[in-house]
């Protein structure tokens, strides 16, 4: 398999014990509640009855066997894991280092993708301000007055603009390069399960082997 595939492969284990640690953790799937009606207490010649009450889930996993699965589950994940990791150290680059440099490229595009849409601009507040004054009576009056609101951006937008299409651009490069190292990266490793489907169909085909 490449190294695609290995991750994806790596993905689905992951879920599939997520998967399971989630069943077990609701306490229907993992117990059988009866109710007994005691009838013949109330009442003399009444048969008493026991009620199936317990609400699991469609699946009825064997528990012992789930726990089972899990455990040979992240076996396969330790061992692809260490497969994967063979494969990335052959690698003519860092792998792990170009996807998160990548990573922060991306987070932080949109900051200034942002700045190199800004625009200076003034707003002009009509009637806004107030100020006070004394007459000839020496009374306070209240005056008002227009307020011209101006916003300057504090940097060259140009050069922001030139930083974005730089990111954009090594940030394309880079996952191109990525890409192609992920299908053309062998490793030599050989799935013990078949992963194929969605996760209660592929734990019911587990359950019967």
């Amino acid at each position: 398999m490449n190294l695609k595939e290995a991750f994806q492969a790596q993905n689905t284990i992951v879920d599939l014990m997520d998967y399971i640690a989630s069943y077990l953790a609701k306490e229907d799937n993992v117990m059988t509640i009866t109710e007994k009606h005691l009838r013949s207490k109330a009442l003399a010649g009444q048969q008493d009855e026991s009620v199936d009450v317990s609400n699991k889930s469609e699946e009825m996993f064997d528990v012992g066997k789930l726990i089972s699965i899990w455990q040979q589950l992240l076996v396969e994940k330790e061992k692809l894991g260490q497969a994967i990791g063979k494969a990335k150290a052959n690698m003519a680059f860092n792998l792990d280092v170009a996807v998160d440099i990548n990573k922060c490229r991306h987070e932080f595009l949109p900051y200034i993708e942002k700045l190199a849409n800004r625009k200076s601009s003034h707003e002009l507040q009509k009637g806004e301000g107030r100020g006070y004054v004394f007459n000839n009576e020496g009374n306070q009056t209240a005056y008002c007055y227009d307020i011209d609101r101006v916003m300057t951006i504090d940097y060259d937008r140009n050069k922001v603009r030139n930083v974005v299409k730089e990111v954009n651009r090594t940030a394309d490069e880079l996952s191109i390069k990525i890409d192609e190292a992920l299908l053309q990266t062998q490793v030599d490793y050989e799935l013990k399960f078949d992963l194929v489907g969605k996760e209660s169909f592929i734990l019911e085909e587990l359950m019967e082997k």
